[in-house]
């Protein structure tokens, strides 16, 4: 597929395959190269099998490199293409090829950006909708009122909600009890190792006995999430995309612009599980869980 750079040079993504390079009008094989001056690069390649390289002093079978556009120094006043390894192309035409290179790769991200940039503009009214179901109809805002309220109403305890987070960073939502060993917990131990335990390991051996799990226990530590991404972030970020005019930003604003909205869909998602946790941390069958069994959170 040929796109078009900001200066109105057709580059080619997605070459797929030595045939499609080859039948271009342009290209051509065995070009000497102290006959042309390159021009610009047009593409990278990465083939599944082995080719040479265009160049009439290398010949070298290569499955990566560059498809090249090249101005005659004599003859025909017609531009050429032809294919070049990157090591080919560093030693025969050095320091122009670099910079080629960089002019590629800034040019094809230019146009990236532009077209992320574009496609989400078009979609701000979709992410506006999502925002509003996510907190009016898939209780976003009530779910996180819910926690907020638990944790600023002191409805758990500092110590508690220490412990908690603690639990939340770590991923640990499994809660268990544990007792002295019984005199048979003993017997075993002794059996399996083949020997009497002394005083001291049995003082310190404990049997473990499973109570159950913290449901949303993240939500603890991710609860104001909800409420930063869809009051705050998230619809700032909307409001200044909505704002922008892509074919005037340079390439610095594009390249920001394109790290704002990398991963725009996966925050959705997130604060999607955010939410189920605030919901399932804030029953009050959860609640009384913790609170029955604080001394082994």
């Amino acid at each position: 597929m040929d796109i078009l750079s900001d200066d109105g040079t057709q580059l080619v993504e997605n070459l797929k395959n030595w045939e499609e390079m080859f039948n271009r009008p342009r290209y051509e094989k065995n070009v000497d190269p102290h006959d042309v001056n390159m021009v610009r690069i047009l593409s990278s390649y990465e083939m599944s099998e082995k080719n040479t390289c265009g160049l009439s002093i290398c010949k070298q079978p290569h499955n990566k490199g560059f498809l090249v556009l090249c101005k005659r120094k004599s003859g025909s006043a017609l531009p050429l293409e032809t294919n070049i390894g990157s090591v080919c192309g560093a030693n025969i035409f050095g320091v122009t090829f670099k910079e080629q290179q960089n002019s590629y790769n800034r040019d094809l991200n230019t146009i990236r950006y532009r077209t992320l940039i574009e496609d989400s503009i078009c979609k701000v009214g979709f992410y506006r909708e999502r925002i509003h179901k996510m907190r009016k109809i898939d209780g976003g805002d009530r779910a996180y009122a819910l926690v907020r309220n638990l944790v600023d109403a002191h409805g758990i305890q500092f110590s508690l909600k220490t412990k908690l987070e603690r639990r939340a960073k770590l991923g640990n939502n499994s809660v268990s009890a544990f007792h002295k060993a019984s005199k048979r917990d003993i017997e075993l131990e002794e059996s399996m190792k083949g020997r009497k335990l002394t005083e001291a390991e049995r003082a310190d051996l404990t049997q473990e006995i499973p109570l159950g799990s913290i449901a949303g226990v993240r939500a603890i530590i991710d609860y104001k999430l909800v409420k930063s991404e869809l009051v705050n972030e998230l619809p700032k970020l909307l409001s200044d995309l909505e704002a922008l005019k892509p074919e005037e930003l340079h390439f610095t604003e594009l390249t920001m612009w394109s790290k704002r909205l990398d991963g725009l869909d996966e925050r959705f998602i997130k604060v999607t599980d955010y939410i189920e946790d605030c919901k399932r941390f804030s029953l009050e069958s959860n609640i009384q869980f913790i609170k029955e069994n604080i001394e082994w959170i």
